[in-house]
């Protein structure tokens, strides 16, 4: 079916409805704890764990188990910011761009001057700027470092690192040449590390994802492990008299790795992940800091708590826009460091502007992108689709990459000039970043492809970024990435035979509500019970759930009339009302004729405004009990 994206009709698959796995143990045991149907079913299609250990992890998260000296080399990092501390070095703190790195670096800066002792001078900030410097610990932002007065003789990396043991090197001996020989460099990150590197030359490496790293959780974010370097760090300063004794803890910063679990994609399903962000968000609803007031005055919905989703598709895309726009982070960093309110209302109207020409940039992007996937998944039959634009913005290509990924059930990579002025050529190099679908580690591929083409790569299975292909090698890559991509899927599938299942974009159902439970829809308790299990997120799913109706007819609303409200009816001549935003991106909207019945898949939500329960439209298909057995 088609789809209209801006003045182009491009062919999309309509998504499957498929229904979740439901665990019948974790059901029956959740029904006899206690629970109500309704949550006893999303918990089983979540979790298979019946434990008692892990009913607690679901419902009251806590990270009491955790030990953070399990990290290794955290006592080494330790050690060396106290004698850093003792001598009264400067710390240069060199973080990425996204809003795990932007939300270490703050973690970092406000617990070494207001708890570990370093004054504000002594402390330097260096996020990458994405468009100059790119991701990474790299020779660029070495050279910023080292061209700064007065260079730290320590650095600190939070949410990069792992695969720049050649720019640790560089730096001590660009240091060493100037007659300082203790120059060092603490590596924190949780990205996973190639084969091969090991940062040998660091004077620690925190990292979970270490093959010889005893903690517990390898999906925290890099902000986590950031903070829990630091409050290694404050217990060994009091405990050997660093700082005095009563200096407060750095547990309230815990408000910012909230922010990054959510917004940097880490697994929800995780006990340690779930208690962040639980304990986050209540710090955000009691406006602990100004940029909290400033978020809930913003937040969608007035007088509603703030929960994961204002995280993840408010306030996270506004604070990456920062750099996607060509900022330096210090819109982002002025906006969670704010002292006051006012100063929070302004960056936080800095990245809102930022955010609204992101999305600008980005609607551009997916059309042209849009219609290039759709011929490779139709005529090459590709599954694995890699895109070339060269009018691209390589600030904006991971979330284009996401709306492609997102369309086609595909793993996607969006490559774009690294100098958009430079004059076109052969050996025009590009960079890229990529996404992928559950099931399909696209790092692993990507090691599959370093084999054969000279590329550089980083990042998790779901996503990374690639970079020094050129632009002469990109056709070669095409094919050399699909190539892997299906390999993958038929070592995943048993055989070539479930590719097409396993390549097609679907909607996960929870439940298909039936007729005697069709009061859940006029009954707001129902909100209720889903809200037991928040947060939702990665891994965690926001419950979908759907029913059988009749279409009767539709209405545009909103800005160019964008959006769309869908009227059915269910089987018992209940008339619904569901939402539909920016319709026209929609594949399945041009099958729906009226009279015809359909399986309707919907999110729930507060409707403010009818002080009901509300309906958004994920997809819809025709026919009755139109749903799909997940593999």
């Amino acid at each position: 079916m088609a789809a209209r994206i801006g003045d182009s009709e491009i062919e999309i698959p309509i998504p499957d409805l498929r229904m979740r796995k439901r665990s019948a143990p974790v059901f029956e045991k959740m029904r006899e704890r206690g629970e109500s149907f309704l949550v006893s079913v999303l918990s089983a299609n979540r979790i298979t764990d019946v434990s008692q250990s892990a009913y607690k992890a679901l419902h009251s998260p806590s990270m009491r188990t955790l030990d953070m000296w399990r990290l290794k080399d955290i006592e080494k990092a330790v050690d060396r910011l106290a004698l850093a501390k003792e001598r009264g070095e400067r710390v240069g703190l060199v973080t990425d761009f996204d809003v795990d790195g932007i939300s270490s670096d703050v973690v970092m800066y406000r617990a070494l001057t207001e708890h570990l002792g370093f004054d504000e001078s002594q402390v330097v900030e260096y996020v990458n700027n994405r468009m100059e410097y790119g991701y990474g610990f790299n020779d660029k932002v070495l050279d910023r470092v080292l061209s700064t007065e007065d260079t730290p003789t320590l650095l600190i990396t939070a949410d990069q690192g792992s695969n720049d043991n050649a720019s640790v090197i560089l730096f001590k001996e660009a240091m060493a040449k100037r007659g300082i020989d203790y120059a060092d460099v603490i590596v924190t990150d949780h990205h996973h590390i190639n084969v091969g590197e090991t940062c040998a030359d660091a004077a620690a490496f925190v990292n979970p994802q270490r093959h010889d790293c005893e903690f517990e959780d390898k999906t925290i974010c890099g902000c986590m492990v950031a903070l829990l370097f630091m409050a290694a760090a404050h217990r060994t300063f009091t405990e050997r008299s660093i700082i005095p004794a009563d200096t407060p803890s750095v547990q309230h910063l815990l408000t910012y790795a909230s922010l990054a679990t959510v917004a940097d994609c880490v697994s929800l399903a995780s006990e340690y992940n779930r208690f962040v962000v639980r304990k986050g968000l209540h710090d955000m609803n009691q406006g602990v800091i100004p940029a909290w007031q400033v978020l809930m005055e913003n937040r969608y919905k007035s007088n509603a708590a703030l929960t994961s989703r204002d995280l993840a598709f408010m306030l996270g895309p506004a604070i990456n826009a920062d750099s996607r726009t060509g900022g330096d982070g210090s819109d982002a960093l002025n906006f969670l460091k704010a002292k006051n309110l006012d100063d929070a209302r302004a960056a936080y109207a800095a990245l809102t502007k930022r955010n609204t020409r992101r999305k600008d940039i980005e609607l551009s992007m997916v059309e042209v992108a849009l219609a290039d996937a759709s011929e490779q998944y139709y005529v090459r039959g590709y599954r694995g689709i890699s895109i070339y634009l060269p009018k691209g913005s390589h600030g904006i290509h991971g979330i284009v990459a996401s709306r492609i990924k997102e369309k086609f059930n595909c793993p996607t990579i969006i490559f774009s000039p690294v100098d958009v002025n430079e004059k076109d050529h052969a050996k025009r190099e590009l960079t890229a970043s990529a996404r992928s679908i559950d099931g399909i580690d696209i790092h692993s591929i990507m090691t599959e492809v370093q084999k054969d083409m000279p590329i550089k790569f980083g990042g998790h299975p779901m996503a990374l970024g690639v970079k020094k292909l050129t632009k002469d090698l990109f056709p070669q890559f095409q094919e050399t990435f699909d190539k892997y991509v299906k390999e993958e899927g038929v070592a995943r599938c048993g055989d070539a035979k479930g590719l097409d299942h396993l390549f097609f974009p679907f909607v996960e159902v929870d439940h298909l509500i039936q007729e005697n439970e069709l009061n859940w829809l006029r009954n707001v308790n129902t909100l209720g019970e889903i809200a037991k299990l928040e947060p939702y997120g990665q891994r965690f799913e926001l419950p979908i759930f759907a029913i059988n109706g009749v279409f009767v007819n539709s209405s545009r609303f909103g800005k160019s009339n964008s959006h769309l409200n869908i009227i059915f009816k269910d089987s018992m001549d209940n008339e619904h009302v569901g939402v539909l935003f920016n319709y026209e991106r929609a594949s399945f909207v041009s099958q729906l004729v009226i009279g015809k019945m359909y399986t309707f898949a919907f999110k729930m939500e507060y409707d403010s405004y009818k002080k009901s329960i509300g309906l958004q439209i994920e997809s819809i298909a025709e026919g009755m009990n139109n749903l799909k057995t997940t593999r």
